[in-house]
Order: C-alpha cells, then sequence, then structure tokens
C-alpha cells in the first residue's frame, strides 16, 4: 500500500523562538512522505532567519498583510501536495506518536477531517483527571470545545476540530472550498467552520487522544482579560457562524442572547471578584501592619526586661525588626 504524503502546514507571526522549536520536532519525525510548509506574515525578518536552519521547509512569506489566518492556511494548501494535509500552530509542540496516530485515522477512507488532544500543562497534572473532550455545536449555532486536554478512553466521532492540532483528507478540503476569510481579526470559529462543511459533505470528523500536541499560548488570556477588540472580534466571528450555518431564525438569535448572556454574567461576577479583591488587599495590608507593630512592641520589651542579651542581640532584633 503506497504511503500517503502529509503536507505540515505551520502558520506563525513574530514568534521566531517557539517557530524553532516546533520545527525541530517536525522535521525530526521519521517518515519519508511528509512536507512541512511554514506560512509566515511576521512583521520582520527573525522568523525568516530561523527558516535558513531547516532547508527542507518550504516557506512562504504573506507580506504585509495582517494575520488572517484563513488566508494563510489557503495560502498553505496551495503550495502543499500531500493527500493529507495537518495544520499546527507555531506555538504546538508535536508529541511523540502524533504522525503515527494521524496516519492511521485516515486508514478509514470515510474520515475526512481528524485531529486531538491538545495539552495545555505540564505532567504528571496534565494526565490527572481522565474522560472525553465535547467538541459539540448545537442547533442554535453554540460552538461547545471543553476538555480537549484530558487523556480520553479513544477514538471518538466530533463536531469540530482546534486549530492548532487539525487535519484535513485534500479530497474533503477541495470538496468544500478551503477556510473561509470572512473570519477575520482573532479568527474564532474559521476552524469550526470548515470542520462543519466537510461533516455536511458528508465525511467523518475524528478526534484520536494519540494525534497530541502539547500547547501553551503565551497569548492566550482569561475572560475579561481581553481588550475591546478582542471582545468585538470573537462575538462578530459567533454570530456569523451562527447565521451562516443555522440561519437567521428565533432558535439562532436566543443562541446569540444566552451567550450575551452568560458573557455579561461572568464579567460582572470578574468585576466584583476584582473589586472585592482591592478592598481585601488594603485590610489586609492594615492588619498586617498592626501585628507587625505589636510584634516590635513585644520583642523591645523582652529585650528590655533582659538586658544580659548584650548588645548583639539588641542589634540583632532591631535589625530583623526593620526587615
Amino acid at each position: 500500500m503506497k504511503k500517503p504524503t502529509v503536507s505540515i502546514i505551520i502558520i506563525t507571526r513574530n514568534r521566531p523562538f517557539l517557530l524553532q522549536h516546533c520545527l525541530q520536532r517536525v522535521t525530526a519525525l521519521a517518515y519519508s512522505q511528509k512536507e512541512i510548509i511554514v506560512v509566515d506574515s511576521s512583521t520582520n525578518d527573525e522568523s525568516q532567519l530561523i527558516l535558513a536552519q531547516f532547508p527542507e521547509v518550504i516557506y512562504l512569506r504573506l507580506s504585509g498583510r495582517r494575520n488572517n489566518m484563513p488566508q494563510a492556511r489557503n495560502e498553505g494548501i496551495a503550495a502543499s501536495t500531500g493527500e493529507i494535509i495537518a495544520f499546527i500552530d507555531d506555538d504546538s509542540m508535536i508529541c511523540s506518536e502524533w504522525l503515527i496516530a494521524l496516519l492511521e485515522v485516515y486508514h478509514d477512507e470515510q474520515v475526512g477531517a481528524a485531529g486531538g488532544r491538545v495539552i495545555r500543562q505540564p505532567e504528571p497534572y496534565c494526565n490527572k483527571r481522565r474522560g472525553n473532550p465535547q467538541l459539540l455545536v448545537q442547533s442554535t449555532g453554540i460552538v461547545i470545545a471543553k476538555d480537549i486536554d484530558l487523556p480520553s478512553r479513544g477514538r471518538i466521532e466530533v463536531d469540530h476540530l482546534i486549530g492548532c492540532n487539525m487535519s484535513f483528507r485534500r479530497q474533503a478540503l477541495e470538496e468544500v472550498g478551503g477556510f473561509d476569510a470572512n473570519y477575520t481579526l482573532t479568527n474564532l470559529r474559521e476552524e469550526t467552520d470548515l470542520c462543519i462543511r466537510v461533516k455536511k459533505a458528508g465525511w467523518r470528523v475524528i478526534y484520536d487522544p494519540a494525534i497530541a500536541v502539547v500547547h501553551v499560548s503565551a497569548r492566550a488570556k482569561a475572560f475579561f482579560g481581553d481588550f475591546p477588540g478582542i471582545q468585538y472580534s470573537s462575538g462578530r466571528n459567533s454570530a456569523y457562524f451562527a447565521i451562516k450555518h443555522y440561519g437567521l431564525n428565533l432558535r439562532t438569535c436566543i443562541g446569540q442572547c444566552s451567550e450575551v448572556g452568560r458573557s455579561m454574567q461572568r464579567a460582572a461576577f470578574f468585576s466584583a471578584l476584582f473589586i472585592t479583591g482591592v478592598f481585601a488587599q488594603v485590610a489586609g495590608r492594615v492588619v498586617g501592619l498592626g501585628v507587625g507593630m505589636a510584634w516590635m512592641l513585644s520583642h523591645k520589651r523582652k529585650v528590655a526586661a533582659a538586658p544580659g542579651i548584650g548588645k548583639w542581640t539588641s542589634r540583632h532584633l532591631s535589625s530583623e525588626a526593620s526587615e
């Protein structure tokens, strides 16, 4: 049986240090039928200098373009020749069995897309809990992506995959037309959109925990820690996704309203947590000041009551109190 060619496409922007470590792992894969493509939209030449260390890698430079992930992915697809096209981010560090597991999944000719575990914690914490991921899209257009870092029990069919660790059969990509460039700014939902279109075309979308990457994003922030532009982009792309795939109707409108409501609840919770945290910090410092002053006074009384301790002890206690 002929080995399929696997095109591994890495999207990068202004992260040469991470790109170097990512490429070291990918180029070390012991598989002859692979090609590696880096699509770089950096604002400087640092990533290009890193690529000089990897002459076997195909390098595409997107000059003067803002980081538009769907366009960069489509450029990578156009330059690729593989029957299987895999996407990882520059901060995705593939695990040892990543490619072996990926190839095994595609033995099933009905599989149009495959991805796997995204590990976000170091060992042994990443293996503490077990369970299957929740990668679902509800009929309201709400996307659920939970527990993708858990060591699950085996392969399962899902609605969508995670963008930093996903792959597609070229035939499926050609049928559905690649990535939708309407997902801009944060590019949220671009991978979900493609997975849903692949699934609607009759292909299976598979999650296999052995197709694993370590992904600790330096850009990720907790909810309510992002700038308004990021929140705007998330809302825009989520609404576009829901209407595109599930229509503008009462059900999708209720779904969008419920997501906004949950966001407002979280914003109110974190706002209250921040404000009460500031007051708690001030109160703690006032109490700590009182405790410190009481400690100083008690030690001074002890020194006065025991003059035989000597000059060194007095200086030591005085120095300790000042610290």
